[in-house]
């Protein structure tokens, strides 16, 4: 979008067009085609959502989960998700059905099993449903792409042999709040908040696609992620949830603990990438090859700081 159309959104956002501001606001938020200005983006979506705007409704009620541009209140996260259902949207709808009443049970921290205590590698049974663990699958299915690593000689990312499943990312705009709530359960379980999280990817595996062995922390020793590490942090812990179970092979394995563990639909999976504040090279782990069957697996990397939104 160039700046002349960013300027003719935001007129028609100042002139009260309740789609204009939802959409000039969503952009501010994460700086997507516009200005990073997320108090200003915040701002205008709540002005939307007070014109009934559907989608503005569902932003506001993540950004009222996340504190952002207002007081953090899960109640009015929930009640601004119900006021778009009651318009009859049909993703708002949906969310409605997959959290339910209870968001006192779907904020309560799980319990978890310690496996290793240096690293620290833990699972969780039936951490999301299998109505949550469905409706993600589903929100991530049109738009799977090709995997990337980060490219340790040149910076950046791209596709490598190395990574052969394809996946998609979550942007804070394009998240819901069944997500939000999973990234809530997320923070509990490991004792770090959310705006620790990075955005979530889903990984999507078919037969023969794999990750082969590689580490999840960031090399303090390659000189393009210096600046990385400056800037938002280490990955300290790696979150996942296994989506679905109805596939064959596919463990995740950690070759130098001689552990492996895969998952029935809804499990967790956590571990943590440092020991006392450095880089656990224990911690290789590899996505092993399916051999029959579709794997899905929600992926989260947590920073030791804030990550910035996007």
């Amino acid at each position: 979008m160039s700046g002349s159309d960013v300027t003719s959104l935001q007129q028609r956002a100042n002139a009260g067009d309740a789609r204009a501001q939802y959409e000039l606001g969503a952009r501010l938020l994460v700086g997507r085609n516009a200005p990073f200005a997320p108090q200003d983006g915040a701002r205008f979506v709540e002005a939307s959502a007070r014109q009934q705007d559907a989608d503005a409704l569902q932003l506001s009620a993540v950004l009222a989960a996340l504190g952002i541009g207002r007081a953090q209140d899960w109640r009015e996260a929930f009640d601004l998700l119900r006021r778009a259902a009651e318009q009859g949207d049909e993703r708002a709808l949906g969310q409605v059905a997959v959290i339910g009443d209870g968001f006192g049970n779907q904020l309560a921290i799980p319990e978890q099993f310690i496996h290793f205590e240096a690293p620290r590698v833990a699972t969780a049974e039936s951490f999301l449903s299998e109505t949550a663990c469905a409706w993600i699958m589903g929100r991530a299915r049109p738009h799977l792409d090709a995997a990337r690593i980060k490219n340790a000689e040149a910076g950046g990312a791209n596709v490598h042999a190395v990574r052969t499943n394809t996946g998609m990312g979550f942007s804070l705009i394009d998240t819901d709040l069944v997500l939000q709530v999973v990234h809530a359960r997320i923070a509990a379980a490991i004792g770090q908040p959310v705006a620790n999280q990075e955005p979530t990817n889903i990984l999507h595996y078919t037969p023969g696609q794999e990750y082969r062995p590689h580490y999840d922390f960031i090399d303090p020793g390659v000189v393009h992620f210096a600046r990385e590490l400056q800037t938002v942090g280490q990955r300290t812990v790696t979150f996942l949830i296994y989506l679905n179970d109805d596939y064959e092979g596919g463990a995740t394995t950690f070759p130098r603990l001689d552990w492996s563990f895969k998952g029935k639909t809804g499990d967790a999976l956590a571990f943590w990438n440092l020991t006392e504040g450095h880089p656990d090279t224990r911690t290789l782990h590899a996505g092993t090859p399916t051999t029959n069957g579709v794997k899905w697996l929600f992926s989260k990397w947590v920073r030791d700081r804030p990550v910035p939104l996007i």
